[in-house]
């Protein structure tokens, strides 16, 4: 049986917004996202807000949520200095698997709190040496 031009059927996701609190707080002022990954479907993911913390998952179009179940996240919260890429948060979050994480959906709209303790990295510009020799032009 051949379907229209959307593919295959999608499971069925339900929208699902939340919060990311650290230590009790909200995460603000970083860029960052939250990965929900159920086991066997397409991860939902969301930007946080910088403002607030807040996010709105998506798994097949903007805004559309997760599937239903009990999921492992992640939390990515990084930024660069120079090529390497450093972790603001502990970095164990940055993974599903070592995370510790999870939520849950159900099949009505869902509003998650996700909880992360430990130091939230400061986000340092290039030290004095690093930028030794740099010309700025005037």
């Amino acid at each position: 049986m051949l379907t229209g031009c959307g593919g295959p059927s999608r499971p069925a996701v339900t929208p699902a917004k939340g919060k990311v609190l650290i230590n009790g707080e909200p995460l603000t002022g970083h860029l960052g996202f939250v990965r929900v990954e159920p086991a066997d479907s397409r991860a939902a993911t969301g930007e946080i807000n910088q403002t607030d913390g807040t996010f709105t998952l998506s798994s097949f179009v903007e805004g559309d949520g997760c599937v239903p179940g009990t999921h492992a996240v992640a939390v990515i919260v990084n930024t660069t200095m120079g090529a390497e890429l450093i972790s603001l948060i502990p970095e164990h979050y940055s993974d599903a698997t070592t995370s510790g994480l999870t939520v849950t959906v159900g099949t009505e709209p869902a509003d998650l709190t996700i909880e992360l303790s430990g130091q939230l990295k400061a986000a340092q510009g290039p030290t004095a040496e690093e930028l030794e020799g740099d010309d700025p032009g005037f």
